[in-house]
Formats: structure tokens, sequence, C-alpha cells
């Protein structure tokens, strides 16, 4: 049986979920959890194979939840499942590692088929996922690949910009340095205008590229 666990803050989709896992004869659903706070405190007791990962979800996202289960728990093997309207955090997976991704709009038989490829070692992405990904790569090799001149700064600048590149929250990013999340902001648009982009994945592929954190 492939033990899997479900990252999910809608109780409704989870329910229905489950009782869609439970048509499969090779599969088990042995966690629950509304949070990726929730899921770790859970993990302690009982560790699935696969993490089915809700994207977006309250107190801590599957971003982040993600992130720590890499390192607390590397064997365990994460599919993000979420909408495709949520683009960035498709490709925000992606940069972390997280390379399986399904959309809670595909078939039940694509989601089948991704957590046995996962569960044998594999790893599943659905086309329009992957097109999601390559149009992104596309557009960063663009930035990449362009003469960059890179900006001095700060030291508290290079630690705001090693949290965004660790995947923390304009929130989590105050909790650490002391500072509003509106001062966090103010800051994340200054180090954008230093480097000329537009986002964060933008900002990430340029840091990344020439290891500035």
């Amino acid at each position: 049986m492939i033990k899997l666990a479900i990252a999910e803050d809608n109780k409704y989709f989870r329910e229905a979920l489950k009782k869609l896992i439970r048509t499969e004869k090779d599969m088990e659903v042995i966690l629950e959890a509304d949070n990726g706070v929730d899921l770790l405190e859970k993990l302690k007791d009982v560790q699935p194979e696969i993490i089915l990962m809700d994207i977006r979800m309250p107190l801590m996202n599957g971003i982040e939840a993600s992130l720590i289960l890499s390192q607390l728990y590397p064997s365990i093997k994460i599919i993000a499942f979420s909408q495709y309207d949520q683009e960035e955090n498709i490709i925000e997976m992606n940069i972390h590692g997280i390379k399986s991704f399904i959309g809670k709009e595909d078939n039940p038989d694509e989601l089948f088929k991704a957590i046995r490829i996962v569960y044998s070692g594999g790893v599943y992405m659905t086309d329009r996922a992957a097109k999601i990904v390559q149009n992104y790569l596309s557009r960063i090799g663009g930035v990449q690949n362009s003469k960059v001149n890179l900006p001095e700064i700060t030291d508290s600048e290079r630690k705001l910009i090693k949290d965004i590149v660790n995947g923390l929250s304009s929130s989590e990013i105050g909790r650490s340095i002391g500072k509003s999340h509106r001062t966090v902001e103010d800051m994340r648009e200054k180090v954008y205008r230093k480097f000329n982009v537009n986002s964060k994945e933008q900002l990430i592929a340029i840091v990344s590229r020439h290891n500035l954190v």
C-alpha cells in the first residue's frame, strides 16, 4: 500500500479526495492536516511515503512546509496539489525542488498516475504545469543571459534577499528582523529596483547565478 498524507485546509475537498483515493486498492490515506503547522506536528507520530501538498494554506503554506520537510524528512516525497491559476506558486515550488505537480482540476486518473510514478522514484508533472515552468525558464533565461550590473547591497538587504530565496513571507521576515510587514514590503521593492526586476523569481535567478547569498 502506498501511504499518503493530505495537507489541505478545505475539509470538504479533503474528504472528497479521501473518498476518491479509497477506490484505489494500492493506496491509503494515513494522515491529513489543515496546514503546514498541523502537518509537521502530526508527522512526529506517523510518516507517509507521499504528501499531497496544497500550496495556499493558512499559518504555514505548502511552500514553507515543503522547505522544512526537505530538511527533516528527506525520504518523504511531495506532490504539489493545487490550482493552475497560482502560477507563481507552481514556479516557486519548482525552484525549491518540488518537481511533481497535479492540478485540482485534473482527471483523477492523472492524480493516481502521478502518485504511482512518484512512489516508484520518478517525477511527474502534467503538461499544463510543465508549460508554466518552461515559460518561466524562458523568461528567466532572458534575464540571466543579459548583462547584469550588480548593485551594492547592505547587510540588511543581503539578509532580506536570503530570506526571500528561502521562501519566507514578508510577515515571517518582519518577525525575524523586528520590522513591520509594511517596512519589509518597502525594503523588498527597493531591492527589486536595485536589481531591475519585477518579481521574486527574477531576483532569485540573479542572486543564485551570482552567488550573492
